[in-house]
Order: structure tokens, then C-alpha cells, then sequence
């Protein structure tokens, strides 16, 4: 039985590693991740003074805050740098929870490195050697671990509010049952329909394509309006925006497919039509319990 509960242990291991690391697909993730890393590391020093860093340095010319703000800033820059520079380059848009574990081990040398060019400046140019490497990299990772963490909790509380938000709009929305009334800008309904007949909405400038279902045919209706006032009106639980241009029903999905860019979603009665789902809405479609 233990060797049983050990193997069923490790295989929940395994699988939680290899599982999909989200936190840090969007750029406002990372914006909040990089400010709460830079914020929390500036007080953290400047309050605890850890490693008593006022030791390290010539105060006559800077004083301690200042260059605790330096540290900081280009902390801050460097990871910009990793973030946006680095992962686009290095074509890591989605990583699961090994490769960000790797990932974070290699952010951590990159600023080790910049930090170490920091302190060689400030401290009257020290000999560059591997052991001055190491003890900066210590020192780096015990100050950067927990705003790392702290950010990281941060930025799950906040993808559970979001989906929790979503679930209860869910819960408020009507049944697939229901018509529904499109309007134009003016209120004016110009279309409605039954929620099967539905397939999706697209953004034209200050027009919006409605393609839908007539006679087993795919038909198009251009109306005056926005997204945004469509989704205000049209409320029920198939309806789901995955990119600025389009809203799309659910329940007409044939398949979604995931690329390195995101996910691409396509329509039997529309196959050669494939409708990205841009970065901002792919944890929502992920999470959505209709999506193939």
C-alpha cells in the first residue's frame, strides 16, 4: 500500500510540475510583477537593512537610500529585460511550472550579474572573480526570493477574483434558452435570435458583423454598434470575448487549437476561419466549462 500511495504521490508531483504556469502570460501580469518586485525590494532594504549593506559603502558620496534606489532600478530594468525582451526572444510565450522553476533560476544569474556590475562600480572596483559571483548571487536570491513570492500570490489572488467574477456573471446570465434582442447604438433592436443560431460577433470599427445561423446557413448582419454594448445587452452563459474584435458562442465551437501564440478557435460551418484568443482573454477561455 505505501509503495502504491508514494507512486500516486509522485504522479500528482509530476503533474502539478509539468501543469501550466499562467501568472505571467500578460503584460499586466508582468507590470504588476515587475512594480511589486521593485517596490518590495526598495522597503524591504531601506526598513531592514539586511546584511548591514550600510557597511558596504562609501556613504560620503551617496547615501544609503540612494543607492538602495539604484539597486532597485536597474533590478527593475533588468527584469523588463527578461520579461519582455528575453522570453519574446527566446519564444517562451507559455511555460509550465518546470520551465518557470528554470526560468526563475536564470532570471535570478541575469541579475546577479547586474547587481554585481552595480557593486563593482560603487566599491571601488573589486577583483571579478567566481566567488565574488557566488556571494553576490546569494545575496541577490535571498533579497529577491519573497517579493518573487509575494508577487506571485499577488497575481493568483488575482487571476481567482477574476474568475470568480466570471463564474458569478455566469450565474446572473440567462439560459441558452432565451432570444436575443440585437440592438443598434440607438437601442434599436435590428436583429434577434435564438442563442443556437448564434455563432459569433466581430468588431468592424464602430460596426459590428453578426454571423449567425438561417436555414442552415451561415448568414451576416452589419450593425451599427460596439462589442461592448452588445455584451451589455446580450447577457447569457454561451457567450465568451476572446480578442478585441470578437465575441464568440460557445456552443458552435468544433475545436480550439493551442500554438505557442495562444489558443485558435474554428467553426465547422466556418473552417477556413480561425479566431485567435488574444492574450488578455486566454485564462477566461481556458477556464470556461464549454470550451472543447
Amino acid at each position: 500500500m505505501s509503495v502504491i500511495a508514494s507512486f500516486r504521490v509522485n504522479s500528482m508531483f509530476k503533474m502539478a510540475l509539468e501543469s501550466r504556469f499562467s501568472l505571467l502570460d500578460t503584460p499586466r501580469d508582468k507590470n504588476i510583477f515587475i512594480l511589486i518586485i521593485f517596490v518590495f525590494s526598495l522597503l524591504f532594504m531601506d526598513t531592514f537593512i539586511p546584511f548591514n549593506i550600510n557597511k558596504w559603502y562609501d556613504l560620503s558620496q551617496l547615501s544609503l537610500f540612494e543607492i538602495i534606489c539604484v539597486f532597485s532600478f536597474f533590478g527593475a530594468l533588468t527584469l523588463v529585460f527578461t520579461q519582455y525582451g528575453l522570453r519574446k526572444w527566446l519564444h517562451l510565450k507559455m511555460l509550465n511550472c518546470i520551465q518557470y522553476i528554470l526560468w526563475v533560476i536564470g532570471e535570478i544569474m541575469i541579475l546577479t550579474i547586474v547587481m554585481l556590475a552595480i557593486d563593482w562600480l560603487l566599491n571601488k572596483h573589486p577583483d571579478l572573480t567566481l566567488d565574488y559571483y557566488l556571494v553576490t548571487f546569494k545575496y541577490t536570491l535571498l533579497i529577491a526570493i519573497i517579493p518573487y513570492i509575494v508577487s506571485l500570490l499577488v497575481l493568483f489572488a488575482l487571476q481567482k477574483h477574476q474568475l470568480a467574477r466570471f463564474l458569478s456573471k455566469m450565474k446572473d446570465a440567462k439560459p441558452l434558452s432565451y432570444n436575443l434582442p440585437i440592438e443598434d447604438e440607438k437601442g434599436k433592436v435590428v436583429l434577434t435570435l435564438h442563442p443556437d443560431h448564434l455563432l459569433f460577433f466581430k468588431s468592424e470599427d464602430n460596426y459590428v458583423d453578426v454571423y449567425y445561423l438561417m436555414g442552415g446557413k451561415v448568414r451576416k448582419e452589419l450593425i451599427r454598434t460596439t462589442l461592448k454594448k452588445i455584451e451589455e445587452k446580450c447577457h447569457y452563459s454561451g457567450l465568451i470575448r476572446v480578442h478585441r474584435s470578437y465575441t464568440i458562442n460557445v456552443k458552435h465551437i468544433s475545436s480550439s487549437r493551442k500554438t505557442a501564440k495562444g489558443y485558435l478557435v474554428q467553426f465547422d460551418l466556418l473552417p477556413d476561419l480561425q479566431i485567435p484568443v488574444s492574450a488578455s482573454y486566454q485564462k477566461q477561455f481556458a477556464a470556461f466549462p464549454f470550451t472543447p
